[in-house]
């Protein structure tokens, strides 16, 4: 991440922290190999397809955002490359201050060729392979705090909180803009709440009366 203060007066925000598409891509490639297979059945002919994606990467654009890599596929003793290109929704949650990317749609078709013709077996939705979204945490969390000497010698502490921010997408980088307030008082926390565990519903213990006497043990009236 690159973090850059405006020290003079803008028509911005106060700070804005930019989180660059390279290092979205880093964490795409510590992901690993995402691949698939399964059996198919065209023309009466049986077999079973492998898939697999490389060079995976997220581009970053102002108007749209794009996810691009190849796929390479083999179908039987038939394979072939192809290059995707998907959508990818950008978008910042103030409330849980987090920066969410999510690949929306990328398809790519799978198909063999029988007698020199194409036969399309089915579309591989990798959207489906990417459910869950790139996570990165918002600017809020870099409220800070500094201390200064008075002129009679005492110690003043002064609080500093990002708050107001606003993304925006630009070419290659993702950049949040902020307003900050500062105060000579600690900010309140905000404590999410929390359901009350309860206690789970545990079988009330039998007793026996201290007077009682087992069936088989009883002795018979005379």
């Amino acid at each position: 991440m690159f973090i850059s203060f405006s020290l003079f007066p803008q028509k911005y925000n106060d700070f804005a922290v930019s989180l660059h598409e390279e290092a979205i891509n880093k964490v795409f490639a510590a992901v690993g190999e995402i691949k698939g297979s399964s059996d198919y059945e065209v023309m009466l002919i049986k077999g079973k397809y492998y898939w697999k994606i490389i060079n995976p990467k997220i581009n970053l654009k102002p108007d749209s955002s794009d996810f691009t890599c190849d796929a390479k596929v083999e179908v039987g003793p038939f394979n072939y490359s192809t290059q995707v290109i998907g959508n990818v929704k950008v978008s910042y949650d103030a409330k849980k201050n987090e920066i969410i990317i999510k690949i929306s749609r990328a398809i790519f078709e799978l198909y063999t060729v029988i007698f020199d013709k194409k036969i399309h077996i089915k579309d591989i939705h990798l959207e489906d392979h990417f459910k869950e979204p790139f996570v990165f945490e918002g600017p809020k969390t870099l409220a800070t705090d500094m201390e200064f000497t008075m002129p009679d010698s005492t110690k003043k502490k002064i609080y500093v909180q990002p708050t107001d921010c606003e993304m925006r997408v630009k070419l290659k980088e993702i950049c949040t803009e902020c307003e900050i307030v500062a105060s000579d008082k600690p900010f309140k926390t905000v404590v999410k709440p929390v359901a009350p565990i309860q206690a789970a519903d545990k079988p009330k213990p039998v007793s026996t009366p201290t007077n009682s006497v087992p069936r088989d043990t009883a002795t018979p009236k005379k």
